[in-house]
């Protein structure tokens, strides 16, 4: 039976007379392209979504790394014994934190949109527990600076109160394993990404 036999027999279920029952096959092309359009139409959103997902990981990634070889050229500069950690290079390794806590909360907010995934945004925190609780490999410290102090003062200056990305990493901080960090970035994921 074919699309427009069956908008034929839905006409004649309803009790539509045979002077209006031609209007069958054109309700029938127009619910078919309907369909057509919404199987289409999911199918771009979803490619989309998975490419601004990659996108941003990869940004993401880009930016740590740039980071990463910040905080290894201050370490150069000033790492101690003859190059002690003067002023200036306190105030280096404070823009430091400021620029990684700023992707860290970057990266909590896409999280938080579903541009990033459950499992890369637990491998992140799971590293800042790390940093926290200085695990070896995880430790942060740049010019003397400890992950720890810098984050207790970028995140307890007065217009960060009530900010929910700090309560989050405060939990992560707290949680008393990894296990426990891996619960708490489910229960912040949304709700599409339950599982």
């Amino acid at each position: 039976m074919s699309f427009a036999d069956g908008m034929h027999a839905l006409m004649a279920f309803l009790g539509v007379n045979k002077d209006y029952q031609a209007i069958g096959p054109f309700l029938g092309a127009i619910l078919g392209s309907l369909l057509s359009a919404g199987v289409v139409g999911g199918i771009v959103h979803a490619r989309t979504k998975r490419h601004q997902e990659a996108l941003a990981l990869f940004e993401f990634d880009k930016k740590f790394h740039e980071l990463a070889d910040y905080a290894h050229a201050l370490a150069k500069l000033h790492g101690g014994g003859e190059n002690p950690c003067t002023p200036i290079a306190m105030a280096d390794a404070r823009a430091y934190y400021r620029k990684l806590f700023d992707l860290m909360s970057n990266e909590y907010y896409f999280f938080r949109q579903g541009f990033v995934g459950v499992a890369p945004f637990t491998q992140w925190m799971r590293w800042r527990w790390g940093a926290w609780h200085d695990i070896d490999g995880a430790r942060v410290v740049v010019c003397d600076l400890k992950y720890q102090d810098a984050w207790r003062e970028w995140s307890t200056r007065p217009l960060m109160a009530g900010n929910r990305f700090i309560a989050f990493i405060d939990k992560v901080h707290a949680a008393p394993d990894l296990a426990a960090v891996s619960s708490l970035v489910v229960a912040e994921a949304p709700h599409w990404w339950r599982r």
